[in-house]
């Protein structure tokens, strides 16, 4: 059996159509007219709504306004934890004067160009290490990418709070383990003279491990410790690092002379 639309005349059947696509025309035009409820920026484009309709092949579909990207970069600095050092922490506004600066920099950027997805720089305390890595989580925030901000000490701390509770520790380390980007700020730092606990290594291991595992992850690390030291307090976290880094792995000796932070207290000797 025909449908009805099968068995009208071509011209009555034209007709309907017509009149089925005027109607799509006007949903269409009444939802991009429509006020949305979206904050923080005036689109005029999409209304504040983050989205415009549009007709695709006679259907009508949502396509993300350039107002949404921005809004969304927003959200995910909210939630990465650096809101508050993103807008200091450019490559703009970091110092490459010297050789060494400059060499930190340009490994950084080749990282974001190249879609490179593990980032390593450890040694000399004040080089501006968390600047770079802010810089490059700065980048990928551009992009749309999902980022969390970990400063071992301090969650290290948190975690091990709840290791004794299975259900909640595994709640809590998940994000670490799974996020789009993961940024751990000195790894491994420690009170001066002590040595990473067990229970630190062995959490270090398991957020390593499983972002070691899957490849799209990508995880860019600072810390006081070098290579070599990390292979002794650890090798098997210190043996990914190295590999997964290859290329993005920059090492700063120890000197003085590159604690940008000493420079204002030279001015005052």
């Amino acid at each position: 059996m025909k449908s009805i639309q099968e068995s009208l005349p071509d011209p009555l059947k034209n007709q309907q159509l017509s009149h089925q696509s005027i109607s799509l025309e006007v949903q269409v035009q009444r939802y991009n007219e429509e006020e949305g409820y979206l904050r923080g920026k005036d689109c005029r484009l999409c209304k504040n709504k983050g989205y415009i309709m549009i007709l695709d092949e006679g259907y009508k579909a949502l396509k993300p306004c350039e107002c949404q990207k921005r809004r969304d970069t927003k959200v995910n600095v909210e939630k990465s934890g650096l809101q508050k050092m993103i807008q200091d922490y450019t490559f703009e506004t970091f110092e490459a004067k010297t050789m060494w600066q400059r060499v930190i920099k340009e490994s950084a950027q080749a990282f974001v160009s190249d879609q490179a997805h593990w980032f390593f720089i450890g040694g000399q305390v004040g080089a501006g290490k968390t600047h770079i890595c802010t810089a490059i989580v700065n980048e990928l925030l551009k992009q749309g990418k999902q980022a969390l901000y970990m400063l071992w000490r301090e969650e290290v701390i948190k975690l091990k709070s709840f290791v004794g509770d299975g259900k909640e520790y595994l709640r809590v380390i998940e994000p670490f383990k799974t996020k789009e980007v993961l940024y751990i700020d000195d790894l491994f730092k420690t009170e001066k003279g002590k040595s990473p606990s067990s229970t630190d290594i062995t959490i270090a291991f398991e957020i390593f491990n499983a972002r070691y595992q899957d490849k799209d992850l990508i995880t860019i690390i600072s810390s006081e410790k070098v290579i070599k030291d990390l292979l002794v307090i650890d090798e098997a976290i210190g043996s990914r690092i190295f590999e997964r880094t290859k290329g993005y792995c920059t090492q700063l000796n120890q000197n003085h002379n590159m604690n940008v932070r000493l420079r204002e207290r030279e001015k005052y000797e």
